[in-house]
């Protein structure tokens, strides 16, 4: 208690000096208990809602898409069916998410981790019968870089949140890939082509699995996450990401 108070008294002597700005609007935080944001910005994150593409989590432009049928599917979907059998993103990768993402990522800026899984717990509801969670990982070289892997830390809070036991050292990057924000949509899927292995194949046989990233873009790192799982036996494979872009 002690301790927490003196930070506390600290932390507003610091401001009273040099007050912190919030990295999306630039005025000062104030009292927020957000690293890097003011309370109106992180209010501001837009989630995902209305009607979406039951398999990759598209959000449909008409409200009456699904009425009359449930199961229907967006184009892209119906041409090329992802490797994933559900996937469901929590929020728009735009405005006060995507910069909050951004800090976080490449900032670097660990501290944001836990708000921002809170704030996917809030908005979700996960599917029953998950044998387990499994963070997309990030390449020993890139994760040397960084400092830890954002999608590691979005694993943790949900398995703490429902129970599910985490696995983090079974799906594997074997090898170092160009960042999938510098590619087109042909180049992410060659990029991560034979990027991912599993160190124990024999625990995923029948497995219902997680999933769990960051941002989802144009499903290629996904994918092939979950092509490596199914071709080890996996009953199933959903995946759930922070956000969306479009």
């Amino acid at each position: 208690m002690l301790q927490a108070y003196v930070m506390h008294v600290f932390r507003r002597f610091i401001d009273l000096i040099l007050p912190a700005t919030c990295s999306y609007c630039r005025e000062t935080v104030g009292d927020s208990a957000i690293p890097f944001f003011c309370t109106t910005c992180w209010n501001d994150f837009s989630a995902i809602s209305g009607p979406a593409c039951p398999h990759c989590g598209k959000p449909f432009e008409s409200p009456e898409t699904l009425t009359h049928s449930p199961d229907h599917e967006c184009s892209s979907c119906r041409q090329t069916p992802p490797q994933c059998d559900q996937i469901v993103s929590v929020g728009y990768y735009e405005g006060t998410l995507r910069e909050a993402i951004h800090q976080f990522k490449y900032r670097p800026c660990r501290s944001l981790g836990k708000p921002l899984a809170q704030w996917m717990l809030n908005n979700i509801r996960l599917v029953s019968g998950l044998d387990c969670i499994m963070p997309v990982p990030l390449h020993r070289k890139r994760l040397r870089q960084r400092g830890f892997n954002q999608a590691l830390l979005l694993s943790h809070a949900v398995s703490d949140a429902y129970g599910i036991r985490l696995s983090i050292d079974n799906l594997l990057r074997i090898r170092y890939t160009r960042p999938q924000v510098e590619l087109s949509g042909q180049e992410r899927i060659a990029n991560v082509e034979g990027a991912f292995s599993l160190h124990h194949p024999q625990d995923i046989n029948g497995a219902n699995i997680l999933l769990v990233d960051d941002v989802f873009t144009t499903g290629s790192t996904i994918n092939e996450c979950s092509k490596v799982l199914k071709k080890a036996g996996a009953e199933r494979v959903n995946a759930l990401t922070l956000a969306r872009a479009f």
